[in-house]
């Protein structure tokens, strides 16, 4: 999912107004002359609160995150484009190249080494 630049701002701008606002929530939880006063009487909703925008700050870094326009193993392989091609040349296969390329990154097995493995093989099938 691609976004606008002036979309992408607005978020920013967003997240940076509810990560102050979780932020002033957390160290002012239950504090009798807390601006939520303003809002909420009740001190016992504050915990709730803190909650929903912590929440909010996290749903909106996901969406941040994945409109990226480009994941940095894409940026990486785009890099070594040529060097890719090259090997290309000599024969040898997307799984060969990926299992080269993730062990000079330091990627040596389990979940994130799997996941980072279907993203490459899934990169070099489009070149």
């Amino acid at each position: 999912m691609k976004l606008k630049p002036s979309v992408r701002l607005v978020l920013y701008v967003l997240l940076a107004v509810l990560l102050l606002f979780t932020l002033y929530s957390i160290f002012n939880t239950g504090n009798p002359k807390s601006l939520f006063r303003l809002v909420v009487k009740d001190p016992a909703y504050d915990l709730v609160i803190t909650v929903g925008l912590a929440f909010c700050v996290a749903v909106l870094v996901i969406l941040i995150t994945a409109s990226r326009e480009q994941s940095s193993l894409e940026h990486l392989l785009e890099i070594n484009i040529e060097f890719i091609r090259q090997l290309r040349g000599k024969g040898r296969s997307d799984e060969q190249i990926c299992d080269s390329f993730l062990s000079r990154i330091g990627s040596r097995g389990g979940m994130l080494h799997r996941l980072a493995k279907r993203r490459v093989l899934r990169y070099l099938s489009k070149l």
